[in-house]
């Protein structure tokens, strides 16, 4: 099970100081993964705080390139230096507002691999596209566009984007489907089984319904991560959800 957490362009020093502090108070259990994925700048503050508990540091984006000419973009190399064990790549966010393409976004997830970091790749479909029918079409492009080869450690977060801070989630079927499509695509492509997180408008009130349904090995939590009390709610509702159904 795993329990990520993208803060987006959220929470300055200060806010991450009290976030912590929370955070070692807490009784974590040895069944949950967890990362938390700073803003850039504060990735290493944040490592550091949290070293001695059982969360990792993810980058929310990496270039294609280890190096280079590429003012204001961060390399993969650099993430793994400074702590990091895995990236977010191919957010809708980052696909809608920058452009990133899927063959941009493939390169940017073989990079992260050859860096040995552990990649988080995002799909989702458009309102239009599951009100037409074409959800599961969209997102099987998506991932034979996106997949890189030869992979170790790879999620799959299945964010709807129409879902995304909208406070609206599709029903536990369409989630099921969508998981279940996605492993088979990948397996089909790979010959690897993959764990699938669902992410969009995730939150202490929904968590425990989309646990069960089957095919969800985790969530990709962004608004209700920003508070250490829903984020710690969430990640409670994980632990609490492996030993019911254990």
């Amino acid at each position: 099970m795993f329990v990520a957490a993208n803060w987006k362009m959220n929470l300055d020093k200060k806010s991450i100081l009290e976030f912590t502090k929370s955070l070692h108070k807490f009784k974590f259990s040895n069944q949950i993964n967890t990362c938390i994925f700073p803003p850039m700048t504060y990735i290493d503050y944040l490592h550091n705080l949290i070293n001695n508990l059982p969360i990792s540091v993810g980058g929310q984006n990496c270039h294609y390139k280890s190096s280079g000419a590429f003012t204001g973009e961060v390399s993969a190399n650099f993430l793994k230096d400074t702590g990091c064990e895995y990236v977010l790549v191919g957010h809708s966010e980052r696909r809608i507002m920058n452009y990133e393409n899927n063959d941009e976004i493939k390169s940017r997830a073989q990079t992260a691999i050859n860096s040995n970091l552990k990649v988080i790749l995002c799909v989702g479909e458009k309102l239009t596209d599951r009100e037409e029918g074409k959800a599961l079409e969209y997102i099987e492009k998506q991932i034979n566009d996106c997949l890189p080869n030869n992979f170790k450690d790879l999620f799959i977060a299945y964010e709807p984007i129409w879902s995304i801070g909208t406070g609206k989630i599709p029903s536990a079927f369409e989630i099921q489907e969508m998981h279940s499509h996605i492993k088979k695509i990948v397996f089909r492509i790979s010959n690897k089984y993959i764990n699938v997180l669902y992410g969009g408008s995730v939150n202490t009130e929904n968590i425990k319904e989309i646990l069960k349904i089957t095919n969800v090995d985790g969530v990709l939590v962004g608004g209700a991560s920003l508070k250490a009390k829903d984020f710690l709610a969430i990640y409670s509702a994980a632990v609490k959800h492996l030993d019911t159904s254990s």
